[in-house]
């Protein structure tokens, strides 16, 4: 049997509650700006970070924090 390897683009607390009860894997916003920093895809997490903000996306100052840590800025 192939096994496949998708993710679901999932943000909302209840809803990754949910797929987790459905072995399906997440990753956020924030864990998706991480992947496509390391594997070269963009420059800057705190570039793409800060027009999220623009665009109304709430996202603490703890977790920007913790992103700009993760990503090396």
């Amino acid at each position: 049997m192939m096994e496949i390897d998708h993710w679901a683009v999932v943000d909302d607390l209840a809803a990754r509650r949910c797929a987790k009860t459905f072995g399906i894997q997440t990753i956020g916003t924030g864990g998706l700006l991480i992947l496509a920093k390391r594997r070269g895809v963009i420059k800057s997490v705190k570039r793409r970070i800060d027009r999220f903000r623009d665009a109304g996306l709430y996202l603490s100052e703890s977790v920007i924090q913790l992103l700009l840590s993760e990503a090396g800025k």
